[in-house]
């Protein structure tokens, strides 16, 4: 979906949910952006997933990580993954991370990009977030505005000015909190 439609605050509310928290022992959220680099991706699973025994035998990030979660589950969410400069290095990734014993392990991805989104398909359609609905998205906008789902009377001479600028804002929740 569009910038500023909703998508990491969504996957947010998801990850800090309580009963997702108690499925998971092992959360691991990456902001990727620009480009999707396994490397970085690697030393950050790295730093956010705690030292087990035995581990002091691997000598790469790469046997380290695969050893770390060889008996965990685990959501790990690499958020806003614009591009792959090489796209063999989200095979790589599943390919390790596929590894893992313990079965009901899951890697959410958001992005804006619908190309990426069929990349990363795995065993899940993508969901394609939009804007809001129109009224939704007016109630949203008049409440940054006014701090109410109404015009004030004393504001109805507004009421042209204010269709015009959301008309231009596509409903998304973001472009709708700015502007307000």
């Amino acid at each position: 979906g569009m910038g500023g439609v909703g998508k990491t605050t969504l996957i947010q509310h998801i990850y800090n949910n309580q009963q997702v928290q108690n499925h998971f022992p092992v959360r691991i959220w990456i902001c990727v952006s620009f480009n999707f680099n396994l490397g970085k991706v690697l030393e950050q699973i790295k730093e956010d997933t705690l030292t087990v025994e035995g581990e002091n035998g691997c000598s790469t990030t790469q046997e380290l990580i695969e050893h770390r979660l060889k008996h965990k589950r685990f959501l790990l969410v690499l958020d806003d993954i614009w591009q792959f400069t090489d796209v063999d290095d989200w095979k790589k990734l599943l390919l390790m991370l596929g590894k893992s014993r313990e079965r009901g392990s899951v890697i959410l991805v958001t992005t804006r990009q619908k190309q990426i989104a069929d990349q990363v398909k795995k065993t899940v359609e993508p969901k394609e977030l939009n804007g809001l609905e129109p009224g939704e998205f007016k109630k949203l906008f008049l409440v940054y505005i006014f701090d109410a789902e109404q015009y004030p009377r004393d504001k109805l001479h507004l009421l042209n000015t204010g269709d015009e600028i959301m008309g231009k804002l596509k409903c998304s929740p973001l472009a709708a909190s700015t502007v307000g």
